[in-house]
Formats: structure tokens, C-alpha cells, sequence
């Protein structure tokens, strides 16, 4: 066994599983349902409890400093941001993050794959395939919130046992079996402890904004570029080329400009929302229920859940007021 290429792969795999605690994290911050906030934070806590997994075995193989942060995920977590708040309608919302998660839930499965592949260590190999095991019905659930057979799951959070058992006669009453819907106490399922790190954070969403503000610069520039040769073709400009580059490095550092402060406006919104509600879910959430039901009638069994909640929360307000 090749110690140092064994260290290599989990370097490698580490910082796979470490954008994927924090592209949970911020999906959390974007999305406006309870459960699903909570959910995809006990996700991105379970990455972090594997990240630390890995980080000791490499430490136990020789190595002695923590992976660095990979500059692509970086962007990629930005643009979920940015992507989030330019979208209208909390399914579609919740439709944008989901695929994005999945193209990095992918990546990761792959990168398991790929390191169980290589010559490592027993004890290594062990703690690998049991984080595998646990990522891949993590991959199933997500899926099975985007759809997945002709199916869908739908969760929503309640503060009282009053309010879920009144959801729960809702969809009864519209013809959604029983046996399909769960009950139980938040903070004994999904949810055995609290992710405190930071999900969305205003300095990605501020890379990513640059970044992609000078690729659409980059565009601009080229097309005023090929306007700019055309004219002085015709008129024989010699300076055309300088006024060219000028053209183009000013629209790049425009829209690195403009698409930055785009992004740390989206990203202090969206930051501290996160906090509040996910706070709120905290101190009064106590019921969460699941229901796997059929895909084309999943938005009226979303709609009657998410009414039976909001139902509640009037209820609480009038009996607690501010």
C-alpha cells in the first residue's frame, strides 16, 4: 500500500465532501419551507461529522494541513444564490436548488466511487464505505424531492400536534391515502443536531456575481469588438485595436462590478432571512410530516399541507400576540 497516494485520494474526496456540507448549507438558506431547511442542514451536518472522518485520516496517514477550498465551488455556491433570488415562486425555487444539488450529489457519489477504487488502508476503506452508504440514501431522498418513479415527497414542519392532525384530515379528506403520511417529532428524526456554520455567505455570492458579470462583459466586449473592426475597416482607423481593448476590459470590469454588488445584496438578504426562520423552526416546530405521493397530484398535497401550517401559525399569533 502506497501511504502517500492513499492521502492524496481522501485530500481529494475531503474537499468533494466539504462543498457538499456547504452547497446543503446554502441551498437551506434559499429555500422558504421549515422542513426542508431543516432537512438539508442536518444534511450539510452530517457532511461536516464525514469531512472531520476523512481530515483525521489523513492526519493518522501522515498529513498535517487542512484541505483548502476549491475556488470552482466557490462560484457554484454563489450562483445558487443568485440563481434562488432571481427566481419567482418558492416551488420553482425549491425546483432550481434541487437540481443543483443533484449535479453536486453526483459529483460526489462519483468521488467515492472513485477513491474506494485505490489502495487504501482497511480501517480507511471501512469508514469510506460507510460514509458511502449513508450519502447514497441521502441521493435517493433528494431525489425522491424532485421526483423520482412517478413519485414525490413532500415535507412540511408544525408547531403543534393540532395543526399536523388537522393537515392530516385535510389530505384524508381529498383522497390521499393514510398510509403514505408520517408523523413524528422533529427533533428525534431528521434532525439529532444543529448545524451551526454559515450557509450563504455574502462573499461568495459576491465571486460568483464578479465572475459571472465579466463573462457577460467578456460577451459585450466581443460583440462591440466586431462592431468596432468593421468600422475601422472602413474607415481605416489606425487606433481600432486600442480602442478595441479598451472596450473590452472596460465591459469585463463593469460587469464584474455590477454582477458583485448584485451579489452582496442578494446574499446579505438572503443570509439573514436564513437566520430568522431557521431560529424560528427551532424554537416552534415540533411535528414534521412526510408524504410519498403520486408526482402529478404532489403540488395539492404541498398546497394542503402548507395551508394546515400556515393555519396554525395565524392561530398561535392571535392567542401570543406581539
Amino acid at each position: 500500500m502506497n501511504t502517500p497516494y492513499a492521502r492524496d485520494a481522501l485530500v481529494y474526496l475531503y474537499k468533494i465532501v466539504e462543498a457538499g456540507e456547504r452547497g446543503y448549507a446554502v441551498v437551506a438558506s434559499n429555500v422558504g419551507n421549515r422542513a426542508l431547511k431543516i432537512l438539508y442542514k442536518s444534511y450539510a451536518q452530517q457532511r461536516l461529522q464525514f469531512k472531520e472522518e476523512i481530515f483525521a485520516e489523513i492526519q493518522r496517514l501522515g498529513g498535517h494541513t487542512r484541505p483548502g477550498s476549491n475556488f470552482l465551488g466557490i462560484v457554484h455556491r454563489g450562483r445558487i444564490d443568485i440563481f434562488a433570488a432571481l427566481t419567482i415562486g418558492e416551488e420553482n425555487i425549491e425546483k432550481v436548488v434541487l437540481k443543483e444539488l443533484l449535479l453536486g450529489e453526483t459529483v460526489a457519489v462519483k468521488a467515492y466511487e472513485k477513491t474506494l477504487k485505490k489502495d487504501l488502508p482497511p480501517e480507511t476503506r471501512e469508514m469510506l464505505e460507510r460514509q458511502f452508504d449513508e450519502v447514497r440514501k441521502v441521493v435517493e431522498q433528494v431525489r425522491l424531492l424532485k421526483g423520482q418513479n412517478g413519485k414525490r415527497l413532500i415535507l412540511r414542519l408544525y408547531d403543534s400536534e393540532t395543526d399536523a392532525e388537522e393537515a392530516l384530515q385535510s389530505l384524508k379528506r381529498d383522497g390521499f391515502s393514510e398510509k403514505a403520511i408520517e408523523m413524528e417529532s422533529w427533533s428525534h428524526g431528521i434532525h439529532s443536531e444543529l448545524y451551526k456554520s454559515r450557509g450563504t455567505t455574502i462573499l461568495e455570492t459576491m465571486i460568483s456575481g464578479a465572475v459571472g458579470g465579466t463573462i457577460w462583459g467578456l460577451v459585450a466586449g466581443a460583440l462591440a469588438a466586431i462592431g468596432i473592426l468593421q468600422i475601422a475597416a472602413i474607415n481605416s482607423e489606425k487606433a481600432a485595436p486600442v480602442i478595441l481593448l479598451l472596450a473590452i476590459f472596460g465591459l469585463m470590469a463593469a460587469g464584474a462590478f455590477i454582477g458583485g454588488m448584485m451579489g452582496l445584496f442578494i446574499g446579505w438578504g438572503i443570509a439573514g432571512e436564513d437566520s430568522y426562520v431557521y431560529d424560528e423552526s427551532i424554537k416552534h416546530g415540533e411535528i414534521l410530516m412526510r408524504t410519498i405521493v403520486e408526482a402529478p397530484r404532489a403540488a395539492r398535497a404541498g398546497h394542503l399541507m402548507e395551508q394546515g401550517a400556515i393555519k396554525g401559525r395565524a392561530r398561535q399569533a392571535s392567542e401570543f400576540p406581539a
